[in-house]
């Protein structure tokens, strides 16, 4: 999932044409009337650039994607979790397809449909909560395999004005909906209490056999969870390019 978030950024700043990007990325022009096969056919340049991450406009490395920490605190009829996570890792977002992508550079919107193959997570946790009637509680290390990850993403921005008069975009609004074909999980737990170690266990098992039914309460918090870190994402990139640089009027 967000693997194919970091893919989104790219595509939204290749598909506003910023100005500084860097010389290896190509410049699609505003008035191409063949202007969305240009960025997707940019992407593909780009591609063996994003393993590493592209550091002047601030995009992650993908290989893997690192977030040093998440928090996650949702109460739902089906799953109520507190959970943080550290030193949260994605690999496999180098495999990534886009089916579709339309832009609108005068609204400043996105559109987009990408599948990432398969991936690989691993992460620290920390959680306390239910999953249905299952209790989710302890320490430890979370990895998983997940198969087939598509995402339908729409993204929408606006003009803000920054201290010295510039005009900056903003991500005014962000919508992913996605789905994941297959996962398997792990859970190694950590701390010292028996307890929870047998909890952990239950709660492994059921998930990795009510797969299904669980990819279907946990996929509404991820999206959730991926439409905020884009977001702030994003945002940290176009805030360093004015407007008029990032979308120059030749």
């Amino acid at each position: 999932m967000r693997s194919v978030l970091s893919l989104g950024i790219v595509c939204f700043v290749l598909g506003v044409g910023a100005k500084r990007l860097p010389d290896y990325i190509p410049t699609c022009k505003r008035n191409d009337p063949s202007f969305d096969k240009c960025v997707l056919d940019a992407v593909e340049v780009v591609r063996p650039y994003l393993a590493k991450g592209i550091p002047k406009i601030r995009v992650p490395s993908l290989e893997p994607l690192h977030i040093p920490q998440l928090s996650i605190n949702r109460d739902l009829e089906n799953i109520k979790v507190k959970a943080n996570l550290k030193d949260l890792k994605v690999w496999g977002g180098m495999g990534f397809k886009v089916n579709k992508f339309k832009s609108n550079l005068d609204k400043l919107s996105v559109e987009m449909s990408v599948l990432v193959p398969t991936a690989y997570v691993t992460s620290e946790y920390d959680i306390d909560g239910r999953l249905l009637v299952v209790p989710l509680r302890g320490k430890g290390i979370f990895s998983g395999n997940f198969t087939n990850i598509s995402a339908d993403v729409k993204g929408t921005g606006e003009l803000v004005t920054g201290k010295k008069g510039a005009k900056y975009v903003n991500i005014k609004s962000l919508k992913i909906k996605a789905k994941v074909g297959d996962q398997v999980v792990k859970f190694v737990n950590t701390d010292d209490n028996q307890q929870n170690a047998l909890i952990t266990n239950t709660a492994a098992n059921f998930v990795n056999q009510n797969r299904r039914q669980v990819l279907e309460i946990v996929t509404p918090i991820a999206e959730e969870t991926g439409e905020a870190l884009v977001t702030q994402m994003a945002n940290n990139m176009f805030k360093v390019i004015p407007f008029n640089e990032l979308v120059p009027s030749q």
